[in-house]
């Protein structure tokens, strides 16, 4: 019964995330045509390049966030506040040491990495300066965020997590076009992104010390330092090569094609990967719901979950994919404008196999994390590297933003590849993404595809809308046919 229960925790905790990335993405669509309309193809550019620039210092925390949740979870698991408390306090501390340098680093060194390291237009080197040093702020408080929402998630207190995420996000992404409607430009846009981060850390700040109120008064455990460093050492490599091969493209793209191919890319990329918005929801609860499971020496639970953690994303990223694929072209067009139909549609096909790929490993590398074996993580990652920068530099050359996709998706296979086998000769646990019911699965992915792709010549407007008929009786098999009655059981809690 505690397994089922946490199951069902797991699911809900990760349909509320859905909900409130699915909100935070309809204000993206919504303000992001006004966006790229307000700044231009060249400006907004600069702007998806700022935002990769600053994901790499996703590894500047020392990779506390995550660690603070693993630690954090196993000592709620048993029921050890000033544990948790001890974990969450050590980790910011460890967090800080770490990011601040890196910040103020790039901080003041943003003028040579404009001038010198990028090709960008002379016209907009000024404001990618200032954009970068706000950036760099924002980091950090994002940074102390990551550690400070502990005591939310490893309680699964998703309703907390998805108010405070999607109320700074939303807040946040319809300021934006505002301030550059009022002249804000470049500029104003990154303060709005930077104070939105402050607000964020500000608000896990207050919501922490009311769930844990042994966090008033955390002491640095010396002895979890070690664990700690040992941990977050390993997830800083994978974090930093994971940001690489997950991104080098972009930052090959001005070089090797042009700004506004970046820009048509960026595009494309973002509409691909909304598909990653369930997996990378239910792995906010999937690590801590791990993590407890293992303290509680509960394989066979933490086998199940496992095993319906890859079941529901593969459920989900095949008709995710087939209908983004049918509307892709028409969209792009009325959100972005008719240059983008035609840019980004091909390059949005290339990237939705590989991104289908991207979904699939998530499950693996939470349960990586959860195990403690983020070194794991880390060498499979430095092992991409780099032959993924040099495919990428050949084939953007080649080909543009094209070549770019297709660099991108032969690297998230090869990775699912990796995390998968790895994952079961560490755990013991087969990755088995495909129902046991394969007969009645095989049926609702043909009902999926065949009406697809029947209709692809005709116009767009049929197109989506048999695409949608098509998800519709793809759910209704899966639902009826291929989930067993307990899963059954476990969506209809979900209402």
């Amino acid at each position: 019964m505690v397994v089922r229960g946490l199951t069902s925790r797991v699911v809900r905790g990760g349909f509320l995330n859905l909900i409130g990335q699915g909100v935070t993405m309809l204000a993206t669509l919504i303000a992001t045509p006004f966006v790229i309309r307000l700044l231009g193809a060249a400006s907004y550019g600069v702007l998806a390049l700022v935002h990769v620039l600053i994901g790499y210092l996703s590894f500047a925390d020392m990779g506390m966030g995550t660690a603070s949740t693993r630690f954090g979870s196993l000592a709620h698991a048993r029921g050890d506040d000033e544990g948790e408390a001890s974990a969450i306090g050590t980790a910011l501390l460890l967090a800080l040491v770490t990011a601040m340098p890196i910040a103020l680093a790039l901080a003041f060194g943003a003028r040579l990495l404009v001038d010198r390291g990028l090709r960008l237009p002379a016209d907009l080197h000024d404001a990618a300066v200032i954009c970068i040093r706000l950036a760099a702020l924002g980091f950090i408080a994002r940074a102390i965020a990551g550690v400070l929402n502990t005591p939310a998630v490893v309680r699964l207190r998703m309703d907390l997590t998805v108010a405070i995420n999607s109320g700074t996000a939303v807040a946040q992404i319809a300021l934006v076009p505002i301030v550059i409607y009022l002249g804000g430009g470049l500029t104003g846009a990154a303060m709005v992104i930077a104070s939105a981060a402050i607000v964020y850390a500000v608000l896990y700040a207050i919501a922490g010390v009311r769930l844990l109120p042994a966090l008033r008064r955390p002491r640095i455990d010396r002895e979890l330092l070690r664990s700690l460093v040992k941990f977050g050492g390993a997830l800083v490599i994978s974090t930093i090569a994971g940001a690489l091969i997950s991104n080098v493209e972009k930052l090959l793209m001005p070089r090797y094609a042009s700004v506004q191919a970046l820009a048509y890319y960026s595009v494309a990329f973002t509409l691909a990967f909304m598909l990653t918005q369930l997996p990378v929801a239910l792995t906010t609860t999937l690590i801590p719901a791990f993590s407890q499971l293992q303290e509680r020496d509960d394989r066979a639970g933490t086998e199940a979950l496992y095993r319906r953690a890859s079941h529901g994303v593969l459920f989900w990223a095949l008709p995710g994919a087939v209908f983004i694929a049918a509307a892709a072209r028409p969209f792009f067009t009325l959100w972005a404008g008719p240059n983008y139909g035609v840019q980004s549609t091909l390059p949005l096909y290339l990237l939705l196999g590989g991104v289908v790929c991207e979904v699939l490993a998530y499950a693996p590398q939470g349960l990586l994390i959860s195990l403690g074996r983020t070194d794991i993580i880390a060498r499979c990652q430095l092992s991409i590297v780099l032959p993924y920068v040099a495919a990428s530099a050949l084939l953007i050359r080649a080909y543009g933003a094209p070549g770019a996709a297709i660099a991108w998706s032969l690297r998230a296979i090869v990775s699912l590849t990796l995390f998968a086998t790895l994952a079961a000769r560490v755990s013991g646990f087969r990755f088995a993404p495909l129902p046991a019911n394969k007969r009645d699965f095989a049926l609702g992915v043909l009902m999926l595809i065949v009406p697809v792709a029947i209709a692809f010549p005709i116009s767009p407007a049929i197109r989506s809308v048999v695409a949608a008929i098509a998800v519709a009786a793809y759910a209704l098999v899966i639902f009826t046919r291929v989930l067993t009655t307990e899963e059954r059981a476990a969506v209809q809690r979900l209402w």
